[in-house]
């Protein structure tokens, strides 16, 4: 099943008719747990068996965490590179990345957040702590120390190159503002709570009447604008709203930060991408295709960072 991004999926039915959804997770891909193959795998069991925690202990049925293993595990290894985790299959209604659709089911999704936000105290003991921090970063630091140097190894190294050498002074700027900017906003003795990663509505399903959330391996205890610039939208209540319900207020700089830093995984991830090996495919033509407009935003982050 071509679906999602990063893993690869089928749809698998036992001999009784019962449907599984299962995923195998490339270790090599998920930077965010770990820096070896062994560290990402730990990392992801720790994530899904917070999840299922959360699903299990704290009460929260919109949380799709996956089925135990035999042993009671929540993930299995395949060979040294990849890892296999089971779920129930839903039948259910998926939404495209991007904005949220409707106001409605943005609000859902608030609510969501700020229910796993206050369940903390069912996870804190297995739940790792996520500091914000860029994606494949040693990739991005290599390229902004020789931003001459010649890339050639696939069929978009030499024009990425190009387009990213133009504005290695701008980029570096921006990524200067990023490091101030998770000084300035670094917690100070407020408590973290335990946050989703990414609840954009590509993570988000409607089974039935209820919506869920799906991809936990992102899970980790963090400010709670780490979710909330993805689902809070500006000219709304959606910040009162949470406010009022949680008690904590939500910081504009940390907003700030949490937003940058998904622009940055993007510009790292397309460094790391281009200047290895790669081929022409519809993955790496459609990196390509929108290389040129993600740096032309490079202008627009300089004045937001003042």
């Amino acid at each position: 099943m071509p679906e999602g991004g990063g893993s690869h999926h089928w749809k698998v039915t036992d001999a009784q008719g019962a449907a599984y959804f299962v995923t195998v997770a490339d270790l090599d891909e998920q930077d965010w747990l770990g820096r070896t193959r062994d560290e990402v795998f730990g990392g992801a069991g720790r994530a899904l068996r917070t999840a299922t925690a959360l699903r299990d202990s704290a009460g929260l049925r919109f949380v799709v965490a996956p089925l135990a293993t035999s042993d009671r595990g929540v993930i299995k290894r395949l060979g040294s590179r990849y890892a296999m985790s089971v779920y129930e299959f839903l039948a259910a209604r998926s939404f495209a990345f991007g904005p949220y659709p409707s106001p409605a089911l943005r609000r859902a999704v608030l609510d969501m957040v700020i229910a796993l936000h206050q369940a903390t105290g069912a996870v804190e003991a297995v739940a790792v702590t996520c500091a914000p921090a860029v994606g494949h970063r040693e990739d991005l630091d290599e390229f902004l120390r020789d931003p001459t140097q010649r890339w050639d190894a696939g069929p978009f190294s030499e024009g990425a190159q190009q387009i990213l050498g133009a504005h290695s002074a701008e980029l570096a700027e921006v990524v200067a503002g990023f490091d101030d900017l998770v000084e300035r906003t670094a917690p100070a003795g407020r408590s973290l709570v335990v946050t989703h990663g990414e609840p954009h509505p590509a993570n988000v399903m409607r089974v039935g009447y209820d919506v869920v959330l799906i991809d936990w391996d992102t899970v980790g205890l963090a400010r709670p604008e780490r979710d909330l610039w993805l689902v809070v939208e500006e000219g709304t209540g959606d910040s009162d709203r949470y406010e009022a319900a949680s008690g904590r207020r939500v910081d504009p700089a940390a907003m700030t930060l949490y937003r940058l830093r998904w622009y940055l995984d993007d510009i790292a991830s397309a460094i790391r991408l281009f200047r290895h090996g790669h081929d022409r495919t519809a993955d790496t033509e459609g990196w390509w295709e929108g290389l040129a407009p993600r740096v032309d935003a490079l202008a627009s982050w300089r004045h937001a960072l003042g």
